[in-house]
């Protein structure tokens, strides 16, 4: 590459979607990564090409091209340039499959100058289907499918029908057809949709498919008996939650005030006092001073020595919630992977990979 070509390449990666990857992917390996999002990709000289966009040859960038396009705390990192070929399938179709090939090669997306950690997002997985599926249809697979709900949220769905412990909504308005919800898994049946590729290859006489979303339930939170009236607005909710916080920060403030009279009473009382006593408060202070002087050391060295344990505790924290998170996702990828099967659909990510089991909707699993 010659030195005008590495002067354009920051400009160049940042206009079009770009997959930052830590190692040079194997060839075999980013094909076949390709094909998860268009079963037809195939291999073209060096680049290969999926779904109407051209994915180029990786190149590797150094430590001050990576500072240029923003990437942080990186050495060295593997560019796959994505470059539409004409008119895409589906809209943003090139910036998804980015998004999409550096979710599972552990990399970093770049889109319009702004990098993105792909595996930080949440994902609701998909599954393509040629039709809206009737409720008789879906039900004994969900069923199966779902942790059962123990009744109806009339808040929530005021229309919901709770069937052999999953609730059903009949919407019919808009793009939405159906939803149906267990206890922590909802589905949302959406139909009108145009095919990504995926789909194309399946069913290449269609014009648009349906899709249901699977995504976690969104609970009301629990109110008492004096607010239950209130919480049935959501207007009335934020107005409850805005009087506790503030409640909750009156004490704080009332600390604060009575803290500083008191301070201002003892310097009052201290001024009055003169003559002989006040060489002994001189003392007095002094004395105070070096206390205070310690106990202050004392504690910054108490606080320094309890850093590492606060630091300790939050990364745990963390590592607990990311657990929480595959979990959640693990649940929510299988009940996709089993509609598929059970409907003769596609199970698919929110960036349309297609799933072959539930693990493969994990980030890094190709890395």
């Amino acid at each position: 590459m010659g030195w005008f070509s590495k002067l354009l390449l920051p400009g160049r990666l940042r206009t079009g979607p770009t997959a930052l990857l830590p190692a040079r992917p194997d060839p075999k390996t980013l094909l076949a990564v390709a094909q998860l999002a268009d079963p037809e990709a195939r291999t073209d000289g060096d680049d290969i090409l999926a779904g109407g966009s051209r994915i180029e040859v990786p190149v590797e960038l150094t430590g001050d091209v990576l500072a240029k396009l923003g990437v942080p705390d990186s050495d060295t990192l593997w560019a796959c340039r994505i470059a539409a070929e004409g008119p895409l399938p589906v809209d943003f179709f090139d910036k998804s499959l980015a998004e999409g090939i550096a979710y599972r090669l552990g990399g970093w997306s770049l889109c319009q100058g702004e990098p993105l950690d792909p595996a930080e997002e949440t994902v609701d997985p998909l599954v393509y289907l040629p039709a809206v599926p009737e409720p008789e249809e879906i039900l004994p697979v969900l069923t199966e499918a779902l942790r059962h709900a123990d009744a109806v949220d009339a808040e929530r769905w005021p229309d919901g029908e709770l069937i052999e412990g999953v609730v059903h909504v009949s919407v019919r308005r808009g793009r939405v057809a159906d939803v149906y919800a267990g206890a922590d898994v909802q589905v949302t049946i959406e139909e009108g949709h145009r095919l990504p590729p995926a789909a194309q290859t399946r069913w290449p006489y269609l014009t648009e498919i349906a899709i249901a979303r699977v995504s976690p339930v969104v609970r009301t939170e629990e109110t008492g008996a004096d607010d239950a009236a209130g919480a049935a607005s959501g207007e009335a909710a934020d107005g409850t939650t805005e009087d506790v916080a503030g409640a909750d920060a009156a004490p704080l403030d009332g600390h604060a005030d009575t803290t500083s009279d008191a301070d201002a009473g003892s310097g009052t009382d201290a001024t009055a006092d003169t003559g002989s006593a006040a060489d002994a408060d001189s003392g007095s202070d002094a004395d105070a001073t070096s206390d205070t002087g310690s106990a202050a050391d004392a504690g910054a060295n108490s606080d320094t020595d309890a850093d590492p344990d606060v630091e300790d505790t939050a990364s745990e924290t963390d590592a607990e919630d990311a657990d929480e998170a595959r979990a959640a996702l693990l649940v929510r990828a299988d009940v996709a992977v089993t509609l598929a099967n059970a409907l003769r659909g596609i199970a698919a990510d929110s960036r349309g990979f297609q799933l072959a089991e539930p693990a493969d909707a994990l980030p890094g699993g190709y890395a």
